[in-house]
Order: C-alpha cells, then sequence, then structure tokens
C-alpha cells in the first residue's frame, strides 16, 4: 500500500492540468494555517480546486484521492502509511489534500491528529449530511466548510470565453449571451459538459454522472434493495418540481404504481438523495416546525432534469435553474406558501416569483402571491423573473420588477 501511495503522489507533483480559475475558496482560507473541507456534488470540479490552490501556494503537497482504484483495499488502518510513503521521498512538512474522504471509515479522527500536529489538510467529498456531521461531532466546528457547486451562469460564459461587461446588456454580445443561456437553462452548468458542444455528447455525459451517483453512492453505499423505488423517488421529485410533495405522498404515489416499499423507506431514500446531492431541500418561511417540514425539492443541475424528463417543460427548468442560480451564490433561500404561494423568499429580504412567461393568465396569480408575501414579511423588494421580459409594476403602492433570467443571474 504505501508503494501504492507514493505513485500516487508523484503522479499528483508532475501532473499539471489545464483550468480556467473559479476562485470559489476565499484566498484568507487558502493561505492561512485554518484546516478545511470542501463539500459539493460529483463533477462539481472539486478536484479541480485542489489544483487551482496548489499553484497559489509555495508549499510542497501531499495529495491523495480515494476514489482511485488503485486502494480500493485502503482501510482507516492505513492512514498513516500516507505520511510515512511521503517522508521515504521529501523531507518538507506539506499541505495535505486528501480527494473524496468519505469513502474511508473514521476519517474525521486521522484529519483531527493531523491538525493537532500542525498540518493544514484540506479534505474534499460528495456526501453533505455525513461530512457535516463528522465536521460537528468530532472536530468540533474546527474545520470550514465550502462549497463547490457546478457553475453559475457567470462562471459558465467565462468558460465559454466571455468577459461579462455591462455594456454587453445592450449591446449585440447579448444574443450571444442568451444563446448561451438556453445551452446553461437545458443541460446545466457541470464544467465538463459546458466543455462540450454537442446535444448527444451532454446527455451521454450526464447520463453516466447520474449512474455514479446512483450506483455507487446510493445503491452500493447505502446497501439500498430497492432500485425501481429509488428510480420512481426520482421520478416524482423531478415531476414535482416547485411543489410541496411529502414522503407520505410519494409512498402513496409508489403504492398506486404497484410498487412495494414502506414509508420509512421512502423517507429514508428521500435523505439519502438529498445527502449526495442529487437534490436540494428548500424550507417554507415559517418559524412554525411542522410547516418546515413541508418542503420542495430542487436538483442540484438542470442537467439532470435533461436526462430525465419526457416532454420539456420550460416552467419547471427556469425555477430549478433560479433555485441553484441563488444556492451558488450563497443565497438563504425560503418559500411562502399562505393563502397564495410566492416561489422564493431571498435572504428575508426579497420576494421572488418564478415563470417563463408573464400573461394575461397568470399575471394575476403570479402578482397577488408576490404581495402576499411581501405583506406578511414587510418585505420592499419585489420581483418576478421571466424568460425575457422587462417592465415594471406598481400594485398596491408597491413597485414590482419583472426581470428576464439571464440579467438576473448575471446581476446577484
Amino acid at each position: 500500500m504505501k508503494e501504492v501511495l507514493k505513485k500516487i503522489m508523484a503522479e499528483f507533483w508532475d501532473r499539471k492540468p489545464e483550468y480556467i480559475q473559479r476562485r470559489r475558496v476565499p484566498e484568507d482560507l487558502i493561505k492561512g494555517k485554518h484546516s478545511f473541507v470542501i463539500i459539493g456534488p460529483r463533477r462539481a470540479g472539486k478536484s479541480y480546486t485542489i489544483y487551482e490552490m496548489r499553484d497559489m501556494l509555495p508549499n510542497d503537497f501531499i495529495y491523495v484521492n480515494f476514489e482511485d482504484e488503485r486502494l480500493a483495499e485502503f482501510t482507516n488502518k492505513d492512514f498513516d502509511l500516507i505520511l510515512e510513503a511521503y517522508h521515504e521521498m521529501r523531507e518538507e512538512k506539506p499541505i495535505i489534500f486528501l480527494d473524496e474522504i468519505q469513502n474511508v471509515d473514521n476519517w474525521a479522527r486521522f484529519i483531527r491528529r493531523l491538525a493537532d500536529g500542525g498540518y493544514k489538510v484540506v479534505t474534499t467529498g460528495s456526501n453533505s449530511k455525513m461530512l457535516s456531521k463528522e465536521i460537528a461531532e468530532k472536530l468540533g466546528g474546527r474545520f470550514p466548510e465550502v462549497d463547490i457547486h457546478p457553475l453559475d451562469f457567470a462562471e459558465f460564459l467565462k468558460f465559454k470565453g466571455i468577459q461579462i461587461k455591462k455594456e454587453h446588456f445592450y449591446s449585440k454580445e447579448r444574443f450571444k449571451i442568451k444563446k448561451y443561456f438556453n445551452e446553461y437553462l437545458s443541460y446545466g452548468g457541470f464544467p465538463e459538459i459546458s466543455t462540450l458542444s454537442k446535444k448527444e455528447s451532454k446527455i451521454k455525459l450526464l447520463r453516466s454522472y447520474f449512474n455514479l451517483v446512483f450506483y455507487r453512492d446510493l445503491m452500493t453505499r447505502k446497501d439500498l434493495k430497492n432500485a425501481p423505488a429509488l428510480r420512481f423517488i426520482i421520478k416524482k421529485l423531478r415531476e414535482g418540481i416547485g411543489n410541496v410533495l411529502t414522503p407520505r405522498s410519494i409512498y402513496a404515489s409508489l403504492k398506486n404504481a404497484g410498487i412495494h416499499v414502506g414509508p420509512n423507506t421512502v423517507e429514508g431514500y428521500i435523505d439519502y438523495l438529498e445527502e449526495a446531492f442529487l437534490v436540494i431541500p428548500c424550507q417554507p418561511f415559517a418559524k412554525s416546525v411542522l410547516k418546515q417540514e413541508r418542503r420542495k425539492r430542487y436538483f442540484i443541475d438542470n442537467g439532470y432534469i435533461k436526462i430525465l424528463e419526457v416532454k420539456e417543460d420550460k416552467n419547471l427548468l427556469l425555477e430549478n435553474l433560479v433555485f441553484t442560480e441563488l444556492l451558488k451564490k450563497g443565497k438563504k433561500t425560503n418559500f411562502h406558501q399562505g393563502k397564495r404561494e410566492c416561489d422564493f423568499i431571498i435572504d428575508g429580504t426579497e420576494a421572488l416569483q418564478v415563470t417563463y412567461e408573464l400573461t394575461e393568465g397568470n399575471e394575476k396569480r403570479e402578482i397577488d402571491g408576490l404581495l402576499e408575501a411581501m405583506e406578511a414579511y414587510n418585505i420592499k423588494k419585489g420581483r418576478i423573473i421571466t424568460y425575457d421580459q422587462e417592465k415594471e409594476i406598481q400594485k398596491n403602492g408597491k413597485k414590482i420588477h419583472i426581470t428576464p433570467v439571464w440579467k438576473w443571474c448575471l446581476s446577484l
């Protein structure tokens, strides 16, 4: 095992991958003494973030990726071999990068021991709840968490070679931006997907991402026994984007479909989907614990919706994209459900509705829901995000901004 670790470390020292800087980790964390944990979905760019940090620092490094098949037999008893292997090759005190650390049991005790010994340790993982629990319980909150998500729209344009300037909102460059937005809306923001030009190639790669999460992270690692039930739950969550779906309602749908599984299992499967960053919950803006259990759930990336859809639903795609864009910007996002509904309450200071097109048929519903939320929480800012409409509406003494989604994404 020690010789394998030496090879993995040496390969990292030699490797010079090309990448586009994203600057998702605060510079003071990178250059300071603090150890920290990077959390996010698979293929969102966590490993390339490590290369980006490496190239910003003068230190020597250890890098071990626990997804490497050569480490299939690695256990927590082998942790001490990492430093032994390094010091048989080099003498400096290194910064230690441990990629996809959740694959090894009792990892938290090891990195705490390293940190106590004066090492700077950066770990990454693709399991949200397990990592957060370990950080809180075993690391005593000493390791800050940094979230890495798929590209936001501004980053997506950067990967396409476009640096946004304010005049682009008005010049002919906006037509190119809107063209790329359509691609982003349909196929999402996973970095590698953004570099592909053919739709067929995007779909194939997205399916491989989905299958990796489905089979490795869920069916195998969680030892789940009912693949048809899990697929059905994912399908129902996709159909229900933007709506409150309780585990009990999904259980009833499974029962009607002739898929036999208990209600507790349904709840557990939904929790696992959240842990694996496939879906992200959104709670109501309410103090009541009972009301907070009534959650909406959105997919981490529109690309997953694309491979699961039977017929394209542009309203559904747009609402999912707006939620994930808010997530990537670190906004606290809830929803309002009273006599009427409002899609999102942002940081408690702005009410937001999302509709692909504002029409005579839906304008009253969208505005009434927005006004109810604004009055309920004393919110002054109201906005309706559409695909390409732009104007202002005065209603009940309140100003409501109608904003094209591509402009909104670039103004967040």
